[in-house]
């Protein structure tokens, strides 16, 4: 039971009538009880009995964006690709970015040696410790956070500069001040976060201070790009040599992909009556959208829904 008097508790959210049951699910899968005090006990209400700012970030369907940005260059001077992974559950949205940094994390591979080197565009660890960082350290009253990748490095900033009464070097010592502790605690109950503090040492050990830019109200943390991979990278197009992510996708594929947009609690069998597919085709091509980190699942077949990713 959670009691903090934190900002994102008080503020009223900005939507009346919410739900949570992709919320429920994650903390059913994690062995938690879920029962009717299930919103009191994660504080989603203000001292009014009104859906707080925690609740809205948490609910199924909300008002908050969360944008990922490729830009075709060094610079923002042209937008190469755009998605916007918002609009629902924050836990989901925090996977389908990860997933998304791991789809576009180009590996190469050194096969002349025994055993293969591979070498990678970034250190994915680090970027996941500065993605979760900015999720959960942002100042959601200004506005989410924000991801640019760009030819050589990607950019991830959040909102609100250091916590108050935080210094710099307490930051790059990892001592641990979450501004929002009870989403903190949230993502700590999903083995999300460890709560110890090595996040920002972990960054700084792999690429150094310069890694943050840190002002009054925000903190941007740059991830630069392995030389040798941003080369091969940009020659080829940004495409690896296994054909992308999209390589091999048949029309059945696309069809299972389409529709689960629109129709994400359907069954396997669901979608293939609706889809006119025999249900064998269907469970190959969900089986084949989930390697290629298209497609997520969350709960178990009877109760769980499908996340699109690409």
């Amino acid at each position: 039971n959670f009691s903090d008097s934190e900002y994102m508790l008080k503020k009223r959210s900005s939507l009346s009538e919410l739900s949570f049951r992709e919320l429920k699910i994650y903390y059913t899968e994690k062995g938690f009880h879920v029962n009717d005090s299930f919103e009191t006990n994660l504080n989603l209400k203000n001292e009014k009995g009104e859906y707080n700012l925690l609740a809205e970030l948490l609910a199924d369907k909300n008002n908050i964006p969360f944008i990922f940005v490729k830009f075709q260059g060094f610079n923002k001077a042209s937008i190469l690709e755009r998605y916007d992974f918002g609009y629902g559950c924050l836990l989901t949205t925090y996977t389908k970015i990860k997933n998304k940094l791991v789809a576009e994390n180009t590996c190469l591979s050194n096969t002349t040696v025994r055993p293969r080197v591979d070498k990678y565009l970034y250190d994915i660890d680090c970027v996941d410790e500065a993605l979760l960082n900015a999720i959960v350290h942002n100042d959601w009253t200004i506005t989410e956070p924000q991801i640019s990748m760009f030819y050589d490095r990607i950019e991830i900033l959040s909102h609100g500069g250091l916590p108050r009464g935080m210094t710099k070097k307490q930051f790059f010592e990892g001592i641990s001040k979450p501004r929002n502790a009870t989403l903190m605690r949230i993502f700590l109950s999903m083995n999300l976060v460890e709560h110890t503090g090595h996040g920002v040492p972990t960054i700084v050990e792999k690429y150094g201070e310069e890694a943050f830019e840190i002002e009054d109200n925000y903190i941007k943390c740059t991830i630069p790009f392995d030389r040798e991979v941003m080369e091969y990278r940009i020659k080829s197009g940004g495409i690896p040599q296994d054909g992308g992510i999209n390589g091999g996708i048949k029309p059945s594929d696309k069809k299972v992909l389409s529709h689960i947009l629109t129709s994400p609690d359907d069954t396997a069998a669901q979608i293939a009556e609706k889809c006119d597919i025999g249900k064998r085709t269907v469970e190959r091509s969900l089986a084949f959208l989930q390697e290629k980190g298209m497609i997520e699942r969350i709960g178990n077949k009877r109760n769980g829904r499908w996340i699109v990713i690409k």
